[in-house]
């Protein structure tokens, strides 16, 4: 479907049934809400839905990406002026936790996307994105000898999977959930952090026996 030009009011409209939309994904799943639901929720017929968006799974894919967007552009703010490649890191990382904790709902998005084949390269090229972003950093650091040595995407992927389980076990989509342990945007980038800063290395492991 072409890109239609819309009015005020068009723009408007779409936009309610995308925040409709968003509140009953959330609320219910992908495949627990339907077209009627949404149009439902806003009192208008199906025809309505159809002539912004081809197809729920459209819709939802907007949804998504946009959500991806939102979280990268969070920690770009975050981060903008900062001269230092570990508090750019430190500072994404509480960016993230804020970006959850101020809507849980755009968790619930991304965790449902990541259940289904469709949706799931979505949130797998939103995360290598962000990784890469975050392996720029560790680069940097490793130069400056303020970071440990090491695989700068692998250490990437391990601060984007902490952060993630994270603000999986500790936000839901209900607000006494995320309105919960204020200190975990600390605890997140403390633990983190402690795995990439330089420091002594560890003795060495012995072999395991057979």
């Amino acid at each position: 479907m072409g890109a239609r030009k819309l009015t005020k009011r068009g723009i408007k409209r779409r936009a309610q049934i995308i925040g409709t939309a968003f509140t009953l994904f959330a609320e219910q799943g992908y495949h627990g809400t339907t077209v009627g639901d949404i149009c439902d929720a806003l009192g208008v017929g199906k025809g309505v839905f159809y002539w912004y968006f081809e197809s729920k799974e459209a819709l939802f894919k907007e949804l998504l990406q946009s959500s991806l967007f939102q979280l990268r552009r969070a920690q770009h703010a975050a981060i903008e002026g900062i001269e230092d490649p570990r508090v750019r890191i430190e500072c994404g990382i509480r960016a993230s936790i804020d970006f959850f904790r101020a809507d849980p709902g755009l968790l619930s998005l991304i965790r449902i996307a990541a259940r289904y084949e469709e949706f799931a390269s979505f949130v797998n090229r939103g995360q290598q994105i962000i990784a890469s972003d975050t392996a720029v950093h560790l680069k940097e650091g490793m130069s400056r000898g303020t970071i440990r040595r090491g695989d700068p995407q692998l250490m990437a992927h391990g601060i984007l999977g902490a952060l993630f389980h994270f603000v999986e076990v500790y936000f839901g989509t209900e607000s006494e959930s995320h309105n919960g342990r204020p200190q975990l945007a600390d605890e997140a980038a403390a633990f983190c952090m402690q795995g990439i800063l330089e420091s002594a290395p560890l003795p060495n492991v012995p072999p395991r026996l057979s």
